[in-house]
């Protein structure tokens, strides 16, 4: 079986590009310039003007990283808060809260989160 030979450029696609490629780069109008100074000016504080106060916590959201970081810590903490509840099993939120006072908490309760077991001490 044969196979017939590629052509390298069929339709001057390759000629074309070089051709385009050796053209001089356009300069941009002196208007165009004009324009785009003027547009830097008018966005240019003004002359002998003092840095405007921006509230602590607009710099501390600024210094996270915007809105969508901060977004992002606050559902990363309720994750973790809702995982580390959680964790517990099936103490339930009763026993959660009365943890370290001085209640007998019997094996019926279930604190074995985890694989722990309390024993009668």
């Amino acid at each position: 079986m044969k196979v017939a030979p590629e052509q390298s450029d069929p339709d001057g696609i390759d000629q074309m590009l070089d051709e385009l490629a050796a053209l001089p780069a356009p300069d941009p109008s002196g208007d165009l310039a004009a324009r785009v100074l003027a547009d830097a000016e008018m966005h240019m504080p003004a002359p002998g003007g003092r840095p405007a106060n921006i509230p602590w916590w607009q710099q501390i959201v600024r210094g996270i990283g915007g809105w969508g970081a901060v977004s992002g810590l606050v559902a990363a903490t309720a994750t973790g808060f809702v995982i580390g509840l959680g964790a517990v099993g099936e103490t339930g939120v009763d026993t959660l809260w009365t943890l370290g006072y001085d209640t007998y908490y019997d094996t019926d309760v279930g604190l074995d989160a985890f694989g722990w077991a309390f024993e009668e001490g």
